[in-house]
């Protein structure tokens, strides 16, 4: 007979939300992993006025290499880390950061203005800002005292 363990924390998946399964990544971390030699971390999150915004850990990666598409309620980061071969450092004894092609898509809702998106590289953080239309942000209604 055998037994499964009650994870208490798969039951708070994000995608258990209505913004995280609208921004659920296409494909699964291993498809991702499989198309390409390596797929940056990324924070997905949504800001005080609504906008959703996604921040991808490229350090070491040239901005000039980064590509960044919406298309059909599919938003795409896809890019390529360069080897730095040794050259003037002389030997190289230890490589532990991934290199070559990325590739990561994520469905985003449809909720998102497409001609408002900014994307912005710095400090070896790209970051993705995706804002809501404004017919789709949450109104405050004021309630009058009768």
């Amino acid at each position: 007979m055998s037994y499964v363990q009650w994870n208490p924390f798969r039951e708070l998946s994000v995608f258990r939300t209505p913004v995280g399964r609208a921004f659920r990544p296409v494909g699964s971390v291993t498809e991702d992993r499989a198309e390409s030699s390596w797929a940056p971390a990324v924070d997905v999150y949504e800001t005080e006025d609504h906008a959703l915004v996604v921040s991808a850990d490229l350090s070491g990666v040239d901005p000039k290499d980064v590509s960044v598409t919406l298309e059909d309620g599919t938003l795409t980061i896809a890019g390529e880390r360069k080897f730095e071969s040794a050259g003037d450092k002389g030997r190289v004894y230890r490589t532990e950061r991934a290199y070559g092609s990325f590739r990561r898509s994520f469905n985003v809702p449809n909720t998102v203005d497409g001609d408002s998106v900014t994307a912005e590289h710095k400090d070896g953080t790209l970051r993705v800002t995706l804002p809501q239309r404004e017919d789709a942000k949450p109104q405050r209604i004021t309630v009058k005292a009768a």
